[in-house]
Order: structure tokens, then C-alpha cells, then sequence
């Protein structure tokens, strides 16, 4: 078995149920990864965005490759349409 054939048990959980909830980040970054190194996408755009605590006071980051930030909205723009479905 390759390491690229390993999942992570809140990926396969995630894969069963279709609840986002059984994944944590890490298992996120892994298949996005993995499915760019085994050439299953190859995205031109990337937004990574991600929040957490700090001192108890939430904050939000992101990173962003993209030819262009217009790009990069209207990617999030789809991505929040899709997640009210």
C-alpha cells in the first residue's frame, strides 16, 4: 500500500456520513494534496482559509494562489452558494 492510498479515519468517517464535522483541518489539507500529487485535479485557484482562538478571541486567515483575486471571489462566491444547498 502506498502512502498515498492511506486516509484518515475522520476522512473516511467524513466519506460515510457527508458530515464536515468528522473531518479536522489536517484531514482536509491530506486529500486536497493527494488528489493534486496524483494528478486527480489540477486547480489553477487555491483559497485556504482557516479560523481558530486566540487569548479566547476568534480570528480568520487565509491564503490565496491565484492568476488573479477576482478568481479568488468568485471561487468563494460558489463555494458559500454550494454550502447552502
Amino acid at each position: 500500500m502506498a502512502d498515498s492510498d492511506v486516509i484518515s479515519l475522520g476522512e473516511a468517517r467524513s466519506s460515510r456520513s457527508g458530515d464536515s464535522a468528522d473531518w479536522k483541518p489536517r484531514d482536509v489539507l491530506d486529500r486536497v494534496l493527494r488528489m493534486i500529487d496524483s494528478g486527480e485535479i489540477d486547480p489553477d485557484a487555491l483559497v485556504v482559509a482557516w479560523s481558530g482562538r486566540d487569548d479566547g478571541k476568534r480570528y480568520g486567515r487565509f491564503y490565496q494562489a491565484t492568476p488573479d483575486p477576482l478568481i479568488s471571489l468568485g471561487l468563494l462566491q460558489a463555494t458559500i452558494f454550494k454550502m447552502q444547498e
